[in-house]
Parts: structure tokens; C-alpha cells; sequence
């Protein structure tokens, strides 16, 4: 197990506790719970809202690609890493992997990088929360396994977020919606109804 240190504004951290305390549930499970689901969404097919190029930029990378400009591919995507942009979004824009366009990124040469537009910056993803009016936010911290953690900390590296942001719209969620079961959850609930009910009906047939 490691640590995994994240802040609150003072109303959300009130209102999450008063849900935690009326649900019958601990920071820890909710935050750990969300976290499975997103990294299990990462590692699945795009997941909604993850940070995508622009479809002019995509489709340049795309031309350059298809006409043989091997060398100006690199510096492109070199210039767009550098502009802020992470490896993920470069990479579904070409339908390659992280790893190739993080090669290509690494053998572009400074003097390519030359010829190449400036690109702006990608959005802010998920947008930070407006500071609190009555100040600092405090930090919480909590235990949570520490191959969860290192999965989260990628999968949010790869949209090019933080892992406080993710856990914070994680929270924001369980204010929101409560917290969802997954099937696997559904199911220990209906083996455990099932088990009650057996129960219930065998004590009930031994009655006199």
C-alpha cells in the first residue's frame, strides 16, 4: 500500500463527508473504486472527453505521414509535445502507438524543429476547480494500493492530467451520482440475496 495525497475546498470536503457518513462509506473506497473504473476505461476504447487534436492538425500529421515526410512527421510531433500536448493524442491521430511517437519525438533534430508551426497549447483537461473564496484547501490523504495508483497516474499522464484532478472529478461524481456498482459488485449482492433467501427458506421450512 502507498499513499495517495489529494485537496479539497472546504463546502465539497463538508458535503462529500455528510454522503460518506449517510452512504455508510469511507473516502478510501470511494476514491479507490472510481479509480479502478477509470483506469479500466483507459485501457479500453477511447474513453469520452479525453484530449483529442484538432482535426486540421490531425489531418496534417496524417498528409505528412502518407507523403513520405518522415523527417518533418518527427519535428511536427516533436513541436506539439513540446507545445504541451501529450504522447496519446499525437498517437490515435496516426493510429500508432505511445511508443512510436515517442521515438519520433526523441530522434527529431533541433534544427527541424525550426521549420515547423508553432502549436498552441492543448485545453486544460478537466478544467481546475476556481480556487475557494475562504483559501487554501486542505489535504487529505489516503491509503490505496500502489499498482492502482502507478495505472491512474498513467492513464492520467496519458490524457494530460493530473492525478489530483482525476480524483477530484471522481468525488465530484459521487456528490453528484453516488457511487455505482461494477458487475462484479452486482454480482457478490445477488449471492449474498440469494444466500439470505435459501437461508430465510430453510429456517422457515424447520418451523414447526
Amino acid at each position: 500500500m502507498t499513499l495517495l495525497t489529494f485537496r479539497l475546498d472546504q463546502e465539497q470536503l463538508r458535503r462529500l463527508r455528510a454522503r460518506l457518513a449517510r452512504d455508510g462509506r469511507t473516502m478510501s473506497e470511494v476514491v479507490t473504486h472510481g479509480l479502478r473504473q477509470y483506469v479500466r476505461s483507459a485501457e479500453g476504447a477511447r474513453a469520452p472527453g479525453r484530449l483529442v487534436l484538432p482535426e486540421r492538425v490531425a489531418g496534417r500529421l496524417r498528409e505528412l505521414r502518407s507523403g513520405g515526410h518522415s523527417d518533418l512527421l518527427s519535428a511536427t510531433l516533436a513541436a506539439l509535445n513540446q507545445a504541451g500536448w501529450p504522447l496519446r493524442p499525437l498517437a490515435d491521430a496516426l493510429g500508432i502507438s505511445r511508443q512510436a511517437v515517442q521515438a519520433r519525438v526523441r530522434r527529431a533534430a533541433a534544427e527541424l524543429r525550426d521549420r515547423v508551426t508553432a502549436f498552441e497549447p492543448p485545453p486544460p483537461f478537466p478544467h481546475r476547480r476556481a480556487p475557494a473564496a475562504a483559501g487554501l484547501r486542505p489535504h487529505l490523504t489516503i491509503k490505496i494500493d500502489q499498482g492502482l495508483r502507478t495505472a491512474a497516474h498513467r492513464a492520467a499522464a496519458g490524457e494530460g492530467s493530473s492525478l489530483s484532478q482525476v480524483v477530484e472529478t471522481i468525488l465530484d461524481g459521487y456528490l453528484s451520482h453516488g457511487m455505482a456498482e461494477d458487475d462484479h459488485s452486482r454480482r457478490r449482492t445477488r449471492i449474498r440475496r440469494h444466500a439470505s433467501a435459501a437461508s430465510t427458506a430453510t429456517s422457515g421450512s424447520k418451523s414447526p
